[in-house]
Order: structure tokens, then sequence, then C-alpha cells
């Protein structure tokens, strides 16, 4: 806090000072700044002078990639043929028919480039008014502690893109950020950079900190690094360095292989949000009629002759796709999944009631199918633990009057089954492709004493085979009736006026904080099988499935109540450098950050250079990143910048 408290003073002395003349920033640096520097706190604020130009549209590089068609793409395909998805269902660039409306344009294009949207309208001042503000007695008395950055425009002869003052008490720190323009990759050797390091120095490399990326796809990376205190250091380490899998996933670029699942995902999210304004309204004394808007429509008659078939059919108790093979592909399960025969009665309900096309609709499929437990003959008893099942049982049982379902009770019995069948989908796919238990997919709020409670639905199978024959009578012999739900069911409902009578009982149950966490850990889940599709496709890796299932699912969910297409969620997880050496063995990284350090008791000097096969500062930045270097060169190519920093005692 001080530490900041101090910058800010100097902040304010430039403003006072500088103002009027440039654009000073307090805050965090730009990414490419981050980038570029390794900075180990990327979120500590910076004071950062520049000049601003917002004149014009956002640039046309956010409408086309910043660097030129490079030549070496041609050869760079056999060298990444391994990683190819053709004829693959996992393409990155798929459309997924969302059911949510369709973001801006300009939001999907910050995903487009490596850069914040704000960082385009950014310009450089020349060097050498730069450094006459650095040189100013006014400005190196200035109390603070902290960095200072100028940016420049790269019109000198060295292509000086920042100056760096740092205010320190004890030393005296300045640094020099310049652009190296576009190199071949074959000229980044060990003995190059140990002798540009050397030169600024005038001693020997003391230790270099490595990291290499290589890019697996556009949301996919492999970071390798390592530390060496050798004279002249590998560049290149496959043995013995840490290794991070990065994978985002962004609900947008879902893949036609798992759009269902998430789609289904999203019906829950608004069926739920739904239910959240009726009870909203109400409180407010405005009375009105729910609101239903996923279904597709569905004819009554047909409706009710679907209901009468599902509720009295005999046929179909055993899967027809459990066939007994000891490993299904991941791909290959998630197919399954789709077209896996359903076998509880409250789970076909789901897929015939969610496609009534408005809440009148709904309401009516709910009392057919009332009319039908009490008047038919029920021979798939439902084995679910719901409040829906309850009634049905009850009904057929003649133990119960014909419920008369008002308000948002049928959107909240058709959420709690959505809730259940949607987590068996997913029981099925973890279970079949032997990715991990089941139980890491159970709710992380269920607590083992609640068993019977509405809060511990749904209750995770612990066979996939028993639960798909499902034993109705040892299900029946658990569970309770009606009346002994009420008291569990006051507290969740209290704060929407519901009054509960311990003679009477609820036709339906919702929590609204519960529900939303159930939703969480279903997106959770969703976003998990994500990241192994995308490793399992492009690394092949299943000795660390069960790994990363561990780690990602035993986190806390992040509470989701909405997902749209910018939803994202990232996996950044540890492996063993053996997982990767054969995939990455000859490959050229997408990117390389090398720091070399010298340092004795006066002084520490330290040369940072950074690779990146592409341009990560916007075009319009300076001038030197509009030039077209990059088709003249046939070899692989890196875009590089020099980055040295000097720190000395007063």
């Amino acid at each position: 806090r001080k530490m900041s408290a101090s910058l800010a003073n100097v902040y304010a002395e430039l403003m006072r000072r500088y103002g009027e003349t440039y654009t000073i920033t307090y805050g965090p640096p730009p990414t490419y700044l981050t980038n570029i520097t390794g900075n180990p706190e990327p979120e500590k604020k910076i004071v950062l002078v520049f000049k601003e130009d917002r004149s014009g549209a956002v640039s046309a590089s956010k409408y086309r990639p910043t660097t030129p068609p490079k030549a070496h793409r041609a050869k760079g395909e056999s060298v990444t043929s391994e990683l190819d998805l053709t004829g693959s269902p996992l393409k990155d660039d798929c459309i997924v028919d969302a059911i949510a409306d369709l973001p801006p344009d300009l939001q999907d294009l910050e995903h487009a480039n490596p850069w914040k949207l704000e960082e385009e309208y950014q310009r450089g001042m020349p060097v050498d008014q730069a450094r006459s503000i650095m040189c100013s007695e006014a400005f190196q008395q200035s109390e603070g502690t902290g960095s200072v950055w100028f940016l420049c425009d790269a019109n000198d002869f060295a292509q000086t893109q920042m100056l760096q003052f740092e205010f320190n008490k004890t030393h005296f720190s300045r640094g020099i950020l310049s652009y190296q323009g576009v190199i071949p990759a074959y000229t980044v050797t060990s003995q190059s950079l140990a002798k540009q390091h050397t030169m600024a120095t005038g001693g020997a490399v003391g230790e270099t900190t490595i990291e290499n990326s290589y890019q697996i796809n556009p949301h996919m990376t492999l970071r390798c690094s390592w530390t060496t205190s050798a004279a002249l250091p590998l560049l290149v380490n496959l043995h013995d360095c840490e290794v991070v899998l990065n994978h985002t996933f962004r609900a947008g670029d879902c893949s036609p292989l798992t759009e269902d699942f998430l789609n289904q995902l999203r019906i829950l999210v608004f069926i739920r949000e739904d239910i959240v304004s009726y009870h909203s309204d109400v409180q407010q004394g405005l009375p009105r009629d729910p609101n239903y808007r996923c279904g597709t429509g569905i004819d009554m008659d047909e409706l009710r002759e679907a209901i009468n078939k599902t509720m009295t059919d005999v046929s179909g108790f055993v899967d027809p796709y459990s066939n007994g093979h000891p490993e299904f592909d991941i791909e290959e399960v998630v197919q399954r999944a789709k077209v896996r025969r359903l076998t509880d009665l409250t789970d076909k309900l789901w897929e015939l009631l969610k496609c009534c096309a408005s809440y009148k609709d709904l309401k009516m499929g709910f009392s057919m199918l009332f009319q039908c437990a009490a008047r038919c003959n029920i021979v798939n008893t439902p084995t679910n633990k719901n409040r829906l099942a309850e009634i049905i049982t009850e009904l057929a049982n003649r133990r119960l009057a014909m419920p008369c379902l008002s308000g948002a009770e049928p959107l909240e019995l058709l959420l709690e089954i959505g809730l259940e069948k949607v987590l068996k989908d997913y029981e099925f796919i973890y279970s079949e492709s032997k990715l991990c238990s089941t139980h890491l997919l159970k709710d992380t709020n269920e607590k083992a004493g609640d068993a019977d409670s509405p809060q511990s639905v749904p209750q995770v199978r612990k066979s996939l085979h028993n639960a798909v024959r499902g034993d109705a009578a040892a299900g029946a012999g658990m569970r309770k009736t009606l009346l002994h739900h009420n008291g569990v069911g006051k507290a969740g409902n209290a704060k929407y006026g519901k009054d509960d009578d311990d003679s009477g009982f609820k036709n339906s149950h919702f929590d609204e904080r519960e529900s939303m966490e159930r939703v969480s850990k279903l997106f959770q889940i969703h976003c998990t099988l994500e990241h192994l599709l995308m490793i399992h496709v492009h690394l092949n890796l299943p000795n660390i499935y069960s790994d990363v299932c561990s780690e990602l699912l035993k986190k806390s969910p992040k509470l989701v109540d909405a997902i749209d297409d910018q939803l994202s969620d990232v996996m950044d997880i540890q492996l063993s450098a053996i997982y990767v050496r054969e995939h990455l063995e000859g490959k050229e990284p997408y990117s390389r950050h090398i720091s070399m350090r010298s340092h004795n008791k006066f002084r520490e000097l330290r040369t940072t250079f950074y690779f990146n096969s592409e341009n990560i500062c916007p075009p319009s930045l300076a001038q030197c990143f509009q030039c077209d270097e990059k088709e003249m060169v046939k070899e692989r190519t890196y875009h590089s910048w020099l980055y040295q920093k000097i720190r000395t005692l007063h």
C-alpha cells in the first residue's frame, strides 16, 4: 500500500507538469510490456507516459492478422502435422448455434489479438523528449517507489520502444526496451545471446532463466521453463524443465461434438433466470405468469401420447450401448452419450417437457402427466430422487390428490429434473471413458448427513451399469413421502414468502443460491470435459486424464449465472516433461523468453531477449511494426525485442 501510494505521488507530479502534453496513466502495465519483460507481478501498478491518438476507428489490425503472411508456413506444415485437426469434429473454427443472443462483434475481437483495445490508441514520443523528462532534476527528485515507463516512437537508430525509470531509495535503476526487428529463428543461439549480454556487462553470464512456449493450437500452449548457471545455456530443454499446460475454453468456441450438452446447460440457466425474475416481480407486487422460452414447440396431442407411452412402455431396460468393451475413446463416448437410452422416468420426461413452446403449454404438459400417473398402470416407476418423482409415485399409489401447479412451480419441477438428467449425461461420459471417479462430479456443497434433503439431489451413482438397471425396490425403501420434505424446504423458499403448513406439502422446491451452485458445478464439469478433449485430440496423453480431473474438479466452481459466448475457463496444470517430450522434440518454440543476469555487490544487470512468431504490439504503436519484413524472409522467423535493466547502488 505504501509503495502504491508513493508512486501515486510521482503520478500526480507528472500530471501537474506534463498532463496537458501527454497522456499519463497509473495502473497495470500494458499487455505487451508484461509479455516482453516477464513481469512476475503483472497487476502491480506503473505510471505510463505516452501520446494518445483516438482519431479514426479501431485500426484495421483488429480485422486481419497483424503479421503479414509468411513464406515459411508451407515448410512448417510438416512440423505440426501431428497436431492437425483435419477430420476431427473438434475443429477450432466451429460455429455453435447458441440459444442466447450473439454479443457485439467488438467483444469477439478482444480475443483476436494479444493486446487490449485501449492499447490501439497509444502512440510513442520521440526518445529525446522522454530522456529530457527522465534526466530533469525535478523528476529524479520525486518521492516514490516504483516504475515510470515512457512509450517512445522507435524512430531512433536503436528502435527504442520504451524507457524505464525505477524509483528506489537504495538503488539507481533504469531500463531500456527496444524492438530488434524480424530475425530468422536459426540466428537465436546461445553464443549470440551470451555475447550481447557480455558486451553490455563486461562480465560472464551468471544465471539464465528460459521459458519456451509451444503453441499447440490458438487456445492451447505448453510452457517449458528452467534456470541454469551455465556460461552457454541450452536454449531447448525437454528433460528436466518445468512444464505447464495452458488451455482456454470459451463457450463461443464450443465444438459440434459437445454443443448439445452446453446448450442443455444454457436451458437450465434460462429456466433458473426466469424463476428468479418471476419471484422478484411477485415480491415487488407485480403478479404475472412466468416466462418459458427454451422450447422448440410440440403439439399437445403428441405430447400426451408421448407421456403415456413413456410411463407405460415396458421395453428398453437394458442400455444397448453398454456392450462390455473395457475402454472407449473419449470422443466416441461423447457421441454415445448423445444417444444413450434413458432409463429413469424423470430423465425421459425432461426430454419431452423441455420442448414445450410456452409456460401455458408447459403447465398443460404437467397436468397431462399427473392425469396419466393417477389413471394409468405405471410400468416405469421413477427411481430418481426429486420432487416430480415423489409426486408421480404418490399419485400412482393413490396417496395424493391431483396437484394443481401455479406460479413458478412448473419451471421449478422442470429445473430440478433437468439438473439431475444433465449430471447423469456427464456421469456417463466420465465413467464410460474411465476419466475419473464420478465422486468428483458431486456437488461440492453436499453434506453426507443430508442424504434425504433436496439439497443433496442429484445422488451420484457409484456404478453406471447399476444405475442404468435401477433398483426401484431399494430406492422405494429409502424414499420418504412428500410430508417429510416440508421442514427442509421452508428455509430455501422463505425469501419468496412461501409459508408452508406442516400438514401440507409443496409441489416444488427452489433455492436461488443452491440452484446457482449446481449449475456452476455442471459448467465446471463441462469445461473440464472440453479441456480433456483438447488434450486427447492434440496431445493424446491418457496417463494424465485422472490427474487433470482431480485437480480441476476439486476446485470450488466459479459461480455462473449466465452462459454467453464470452464466458471462459482457463486451465493451468503442471505436467511431467516426460509426457510432452516426444510431442515437442524438434519443434521450434512459438515464443522464447530468455533472461540473462550478471551481478556483483555494486550492480546488477539483466538482459532479457523476447522472441515471438507474431507481433504482440498493436501495429499503430510505432512505424516499425507496420513494415512487411516477414514476407521477404523464407526461413522461420521471430519478432524480436531486447530489454536491458541496470541496477546500481546510489
